[in-house]
């Protein structure tokens, strides 16, 4: 032999070309094909629990929930048994890892992103306790901003879910509460009026402009025959459309509510006692504009160990309200009576969003606990679970997108090495868009 090295046969050369632009195509397959968690329960949020239970997705999409279902054989297979599967929960409201900034005020156009720092933001601790959307909010008296609501990812390339989910307002005295509301209100209209006195003026310029117009219309159809014949063209003297002066940006939340927009953001009111639910109804009553419709219809509930909330549970169930509140027990003033609001809302026809009763971590982590604590007091197990999943996700904005386990709806989940509502359950998984963004093994 000469050492030199022998030419490919022809067959080969054409084999090699044939295969080559499929190469990569696989890689691409590989890495987007289906993925498959096989649990030993699943607990859908829309009244069905299976065990076990198989969620398949694909595409950013649950495509099938079931058990014994079919899917491709090189699948991506999470093998999740002796485990519990359900939708990833999502916080209503926080301010946890937020620099801190207190606005006082009227800024609802204040976003809390300007206080949020990706680098130092921690979001493991939100993974950790299984939330895997957040609605950030920033703090102060009045008006201090909107919710903005973020998934939880370390790393995200669409960290907004919804950029403005509703307006926080915050009163934390009577006298307070009435000032903001009437100075909020009062400053939109003036807005709504400033527009107002704008669309009049124009309107008024542009109807002497059309009498002038018709006084002079034999000069000017002879300038622009005139115009014609030499070549040129005629003047056009057609009005402009009417411009409207801009809002003050801090106020177009409020002017939307004011009338009535399609897209106004609703009002959560953080009501630190029972009476100033009272005096909120009452200011609000006062806006005129407001005062024969329907009562507003979300409030945040504080943790209360005793208190008289049980005094304001008839009206807020008779208006239906949507209450944000952290689960626990109270007492009745000056007694040993126990009562558990959050159950006592339920029962009553409320719609219970349950928030953590202190806004950290250790906050966080004692939710499902809690949950536990008061389904042993009453409240049922879709209530519960739902109050941290497809109840704040509704709030939200999301309910088309997360919030249960069903086909069409994004793989956000979180699973638990028992049932959720058993003393000492552990998240074991957290998983958004489908990728196990925090695995308890990783973090031993």
């Amino acid at each position: 032999m000469d050492g030199r090295t022998q030419p490919l046969p022809r067959w080969a050369i054409c084999l090699l070309v044939l295969l080559l632009p499929a190469l990569p195509l696989q890689a691409a397959d590989d890495a987007d094909r289906v993925t498959v968690i096989r649990a030993s329960r699943i607990i859908t949020g829309t009244g069905e629990i299976l065990e076990p239970g198989e969620v398949v997705y694909e595409d950013g999409k649950i495509s099938l929930v079931g058990n014994q279902l079919e899917y491709p054989e090189n699948a991506r297979i999470i093998d999740a048994r002796g485990q519990t599967l359900m939708a990833g929960m999502i916080l209503a409201r926080s301010s946890h890892g937020l620099s801190a900034l207190s606005r006082n005020g009227i800024h609802c156009d204040w976003s809390p992103l300007r206080q949020l720092n990706e680098i130092e933001m921690p979001w493991s601790e939100f993974l950790e306790a299984g939330f895997v959307a957040a609605s950030l909010v920033p703090s102060g008296s009045g008006f201090p901003g909107h919710a903005v609501v973020v998934n939880t990812a370390p790393e995200s390339a669409d960290r907004i879910l919804n950029e403005s989910a509703f307006l926080p307002l915050n009163g934390r005295t009577s006298s307070g509460l009435y000032a903001s509301i009437d100075k909020a209100f009062g400053n939109a209209r003036g807005e709504i009026e400033k527009v107002e006195k704008a669309r009049e003026k124009w309107d008024k310029e542009q109807e002497e402009a059309k009498k002038k117009a018709e006084e002079e219309s034999g000069k000017k159809d002879a300038e622009a025959a005139e115009e014609k014949k030499k070549g040129g063209e005629a003047k056009d003297d057609k009005p402009k459309e009417f411009t409207p002066p801009e809002m003050d940006p801090a106020l177009v939340e409020l002017v939307k509510i004011l009338q009535e927009e399609e897209d106004a953001l609703p009002i959560v009111f953080d009501a630190g006692t029972p009476g100033l639910i009272l005096h909120f109804d009452a200011a609000m009553a006062k806006v005129k504009e407001l005062k024969d419709r329907d009562p507003m219809g979300i409030f945040i509930l504080p943790s209360s160990r005793n208190g008289a909330f049980h005094q304001v549970i008839e009206l807020l169930a008779e208006r239906k309200a949507t209450v944000l509140i952290p689960p626990g027990l109270s007492a009745f003033p000056d007694t040993y009576t126990r009562i558990s609001i959050p159950v006592a809302l339920s029962r009553a026809g409320c719609t219970l969003v349950t928030i953590p009763r202190t806004d950290n971590p250790e906050g966080m982590r004692n939710i499902p606990g809690m949950l536990a604590e008061l389904v042993r007091y009453g409240l049922t197990r879709e209530a519960a679970i739902a109050s941290v999943t497809a109840e704040p996700a509704r709030l939200l904005g999301l309910g088309d997108r997360m919030g249960t386990v069903e086909a069409g709806k994004e793989p956000h989940f979180v699973l638990f090495d028992a049932d959720p509502l058993e003393p000492g359950a552990k998240v074991m998984k957290t998983i958004i868009a489908g990728e196990v963004v925090w695995d308890r093994e990783d973090n031993r």
